[in-house]
């Protein structure tokens, strides 16, 4: 079996590490020893083309599942023997830090008459003239009854906010603090992915920034107070739900109360989603569970009507698809993607178009609209070549990319400036590129039978739940058969 070849970067970004350690940004692996880089969440986390991706691509799920065993009990006895804790410094701000912090924190006042004085078209007022501020009371009673215009007017104002906290977070983290990465445990956890983000270590060691109640800030009382104890029509952007403060030396009790208004609202949007969108997933998956993928490509329902003609327009499987365009990955690592494939045995089991095929592909790529797809004429599990436009595009550019160097050219000539780590014998010819890629392009399709109505109908509660509404849904939803109210014999 040949070690993998690889290179990827890291979650952890190389300024973080300073003019000593830029290269660990970059994780390079050359026939499985690792030579740079940091093992993080972006190798062997949920991470698209990461090191446990990589190898369930090389060498199947088996090795790829024994991988993640094997770093799980390294990384756990690592962690038994060494140990790891956050403390009270990893959160502290230099005193620096804090003369920024507090200089930036002063310019909110200012930030949020500015935005109230420019939204009522008194920009060019005097503020320090009384009669200023009793007309800008007077305009701003006049929004408050309008929900439109006070809209309008928390969006302004939110948006000068939101420039601050911004600024603030960037100045404070991470060169603002006591201790720097990777010294600092918890930038170590949240950067690397281990646990937690930046905005939980800016809600510890800098403020809170603005609370949002279903997009908007705090709404207003009849009084024009959010609370009793602000004045009336209040332009100051913390009586409106923008907390100053941060965890790490305590927020005001004002602040605590929008706090809890808006994780009380992130409850409720929760408990209220779950049931829509768990309803709306029920209607999808019964309506849609007879779509499947037949022989000959086509989607089909449970009456044998043609959906599409191929999933998705090229018949690939979404889950074997992801390492399809990473050319470059597949050419250093050959030798493996032919011990798993074997390419061999599969040919002589296919049918060969080689006198037809490269025509109509050049035809189809040429002239789109007055051609027809090459998989229309061709079935992609039985003719290596069949692949889709978009696909042989791809291909093509990269043989065709002067900067790729693990391709064979056409001129010795051209060979002069080849870097010297890569070994002229283990060069590939582009036939041979080209003919390895449809193979890979073969192992890819969608298996026959697959419940693709069902991934559909997931996919579609997925996105809808995100943005489904607390009121009524926006389109009827489809009644079950056995949820109908027409007499009769019920359809289960």
């Amino acid at each position: 079996m040949s070690g993998i070849h690889f290179s990827s970067k890291g979650k952890i970004p190389a300024d973080r590490w300073g003019s000593i350690g830029a290269e660990e940004a970059e994780v390079i692996v050359h026939d499985g020893d690792m030579l740079t880089g940091i093992i993080d969440k972006a190798q062997i986390g949920a991470s698209a083309y990461g090191l446990v991706h990589s190898v369930h691509e090389l060498y199947g799920a088996t090795i790829a599942g024994k991988l993640l065993s094997i770093l799980s009990r390294l990384l756990t006895k690592f962690l038994q023997s060494r140990a790891f804790s956050c403390r009270m410094d990893d959160l502290v701000l230099t005193a620096k830090g804090n003369h920024d912090r507090r200089r930036m924190l002063q310019t909110v006042n200012d930030k949020g008459l500015s935005a109230a004085l420019d939204y009522t078209g008194l920009a060019s007022a005097e503020r320090s003239d009384p009669a200023t501020a009793d007309d800008l009371r007077d305009r701003l009673e006049e929004i408050l009854r309008d929900d439109y215009k006070l809209a309008g007017l928390d969006a302004s104002v939110e948006s000068e906010t939101n420039q601050v906290t911004s600024q603030l977070i960037k100045t404070c983290l991470p060169n603002g603090l006591v201790k720097p990465f990777p010294h600092n445990n918890m930038q170590t956890m949240t950067v690397s992915g281990a646990k937690g983000s930046n905005v939980n270590a800016s809600q510890i060691s800098c403020l809170l920034g603005q609370q949002s109640l279903e997009g908007r800030r705090v709404p207003v009382m009849v009084s024009g107070k959010t609370l009793p104890s602000f004045k009336a029509f209040e332009t100051a952007p913390r009586a409106g739900g923008f907390v100053a403060g941060r965890f790490l030396t305590g927020i005001r009790p004002q602040e605590y109360y929008f706090h809890c208004m808006a994780g009380r609202e992130g409850l409720i949007d929760t408990a209220v989603k779950t049931s829509r969108s768990g309803y709306l997933q029920r209607c999808l998956i019964k309506h849609l569970e007879g779509l499947r993928v037949h022989y000959d490509h086509t989607v089909r329902n449970a009456d044998q009507s043609v959906l599409q003609f191929h999933y998705g327009e090229d018949s690939l499987d979404v889950t074997k698809q992801k390492h399809l365009l990473q050319f470059e990955f597949a050419v250093r690592n050959m030798q493996s993607i032919i011990n798993r494939y074997k390419p061999k045995a599969a040919l002589e089991r296919t049918d060969n178009l080689d006198d037809v095929l490269p025509n109509a592909m050049k035809k189809a790529l040429k002239h789109p609209d007055t051609h027809p797809p090459v998989l229309s004429l061709a079935s992609p599990s039985t003719v290596s070549g069949a692949v889709s436009e978009r696909f042989a595009r791809e291909i093509e550019t990269y043989i065709k990319n002067p900067k790729q160097r693990f391709l064979r050219p056409r001129k010795k000539k051209d060979m002069a400036d080849w870097p010297a780590f890569i070994r002229k014998d283990e060069l590939i010819s582009a036939e041979h590129f080209r003919s390895l890629m449809s193979m890979r392009y073969m192992r890819s399709l969608v298996e026959p039978g697959e419940a693709v109505g069902l991934m559909a109908s997931q996919g579609c509660v997925l996105v809808l739940s995100l943005s489904l509404p607390l009121g009524p849904l926006p389109f009827p939803l489809p009644r079950p058969p056995y949820l109908s109210l027409r007499p009769g014999p019920s359809s289960l």
